[in-house]
């Protein structure tokens, strides 16, 4: 291979399959996990739901988050008895926290802020603009830009703001906390104002059109962004040497993705409510039926690390229009697997495989996060070519 790096012409079977798989699957999970929340956790005390599920989810966020290295060396890939077991059971601890984390974040300001174009238009514009100040808008991408497949390098672990290791643990201890409350809890204020401006823009007394529309605004932009991405990323790579250009040029881009992934989520989510076991006897049910179809689903597609909410994505940093390209790849990078799975190295220690002085493992993350395209491939000199 000589470290070359393989593309692979699959992208718009990929787009298709995050639109009309993964995302539909995605979906079903989340609101699932999100409506069960209402009948197990203090169903008669709205206010204390809310509490309660903003600290399942933070407290399991940050501690998953501050474990991840320690999970990588004792449960990493290298233990082939641990790691298909407790992989999976890392997936659905984590899933769980982030949906608690999410849906405690949205109710909570719609319980104390209302439910309003003002308070709606507010969690946008403000979250917004300290994400782009933070350049770490990529951080509120979902389905269908953003697929993560359950790889088995790199499983636990996820990029922080800082991108500290846990050599310096008080740096580390602070980078995730960093991370974790305040990144986080900004994206999921994004989707929840863009969310509830739908909610009131479109169609308000007619949840089916309402529904449709915002799938085929969610579609409308995936569809062409699929299309637009290479020559969008041709003009990034000539911004290159002008850093705030290609900045606004990304977070531009970003914006859109992030629009239309929350009106496909929207619109796949109120159409559940239409057909999937809508009526009232069996709407508990239908709630499990939900999650169990959505949580099944993603984890037999080897997806269900998209279901879990960590990392911070970063604007601006990569380069040759990398910041541009969709991540959600999935045919490609089952097509190289095949292809290559006699390059890659064994990694006996975790720890110890560096590209650049960084762990090989974070940059694989890092680039499912932020939009930048890796392959794994074994070049002439032992290190991991991109």
């Amino acid at each position: 291979m000589n470290g070359a790096v393989l593309i692979v012409p699959f992208r718009g079977v990929d787009s298709l399959l995050a639109m009309f798989v993964f995302t539909p699957l995605i979906v079903l999970f989340w609101r699932g996990a999100c409506n069960l929340r209402n009948f197990y956790i203090y169903p008669d005390n709205p206010e204390l739901t809310c509490w309660v599920s903003v600290m399942i989810g933070y407290t399991g966020a940050l501690t998953l988050n501050l474990t991840q290295f320690l999970l990588t060396k004792y449960i990493g890939s290298h233990n082939a008895i641990a790691f298909p077991v407790l992989s999976r059971i890392y997936t659905i601890l984590f899933v769980f926290t982030s949906a608690n984390q999410w849906c405690g974040v949205w109710v909570t300001l719609d319980y104390y802020a209302g439910f309003s174009f003002f308070s709606a238009g507010m969690s946008v514009l403000l979250c917004m603009l300290l994400l782009w100040f933070l350049r770490s808008s990529s951080s509120v991408l979902a389905s269908p830009f953003l697929i993560a497949m359950d790889r088995t390098e790199g499983y636990f672990l996820a990029p922080t703001f800082f991108k500290s290791q846990p050599s310096n643990a008080g740096k580390f201890l602070l980078d995730i906390t960093f991370s974790v409350l305040v990144i986080s809890t900004l994206a999921f204020s994004v989707w929840r104002g863009i969310w509830e401006l739908e909610d009131l823009a479109i169609f308000p007394e007619d949840s089916f059109s309402s529904a449709l529309v915002s799938c085929i605004i969610g579609i409308a932009l995936a569809t062409a962004m699929t299309l637009l991405q290479f020559k969008v990323a041709t003009v990034s790579a000539k911004l290159d040497s002008h850093p705030y250009a290609k900045l606004l040029l990304e977070q531009t881009w970003l914006f859109a993705q992030i629009v239309g992934a929350v009106s496909l989520w929207r619109g796949y989510w109120m159409l559940c409510n239409w057909y999937f076991m809508p009526e009232d006897h069996r709407y508990e049910l239908g709630q499990w039926v939900s999650y169990a179809i959505g949580t099944g689903g993603c984890m037999i597609l080897f997806i269900g690390n998209t279901n879990v909410m960590r990392g911070v994505g970063r604007d601006g940093f990569q380069s040759n229009g990398e910041g541009i390209a969709l991540s959600n790849h999935y045919t490609s990078i089952l097509y190289q697997f095949l292809q290559n799975i006699h390059y890659q190295p064994a990694i006996s220690d975790p720890e110890s495989t560096t590209k650049n002085g960084k762990a090989t493992f974070c940059d694989e993350n890092e680039a499912s996060i932020s939009g930048s395209y890796t392959v794994i491939n074994q070049s002439e000199d032992g290190a991991v070519a991109t």
